[in-house]
């Protein structure tokens, strides 16, 4: 008998998996109003270059001030990546109004989150979407 005549072909499969997708995790849970007596303004804006398109977010003082231990600010860019920087005191051993740092961002719309730790508590005080581009 030739070869091949009479022999049924066995399929083959090919599987192929894709590596799980990352899931982009801020700090869970909404805003929080702060009690007052324990207050903390932070504003957040995004460079207009494309080159560059950081976010900065600045400590802009409130009554918590002298008892604000850290403020951590993640930002979970389109692109996937989770950036997470605490923002550095500059005082003496605290916040100063005009603290601030740049996280990267991307040229699409990053969620950014800012957590106030106050007397050992964690406070979400902001979480927005920012779309590149768009006006504040």
């Amino acid at each position: 008998m030739p070869p091949g005549i009479g022999v049924t072909p066995i399929p083959t499969t090919t599987v192929t998996t894709a590596p799980p997708t990352p899931t982009v995790t801020v700090p869970p849970g909404p805003v929080v109003t702060v009690p007052p007596q324990f207050s903390i303004a932070v504003q957040v804006t995004r460079n207009p270059s494309t080159a560059n398109p950081y976010i900065n977010v600045a400590f802009r003082g409130g009554n918590g001030q002298f008892i604000l231990h850290q403020l951590m600010v993640t930002v979970a860019r389109s692109d996937g990546v989770v950036v997470r920087e605490v923002i550095p005191e500059t005082g003496n051993g605290q916040y100063a109004i005009g603290d601030s740092i740049n996280v990267m961002g991307t040229t699409g719309t990053d969620e950014v989150v800012v957590v106030a730790t106050i007397n050992g508590v964690d406070y979400k005080i902001y979480d927005e979407y920012l779309t590149y581009g768009a006006s504040p």
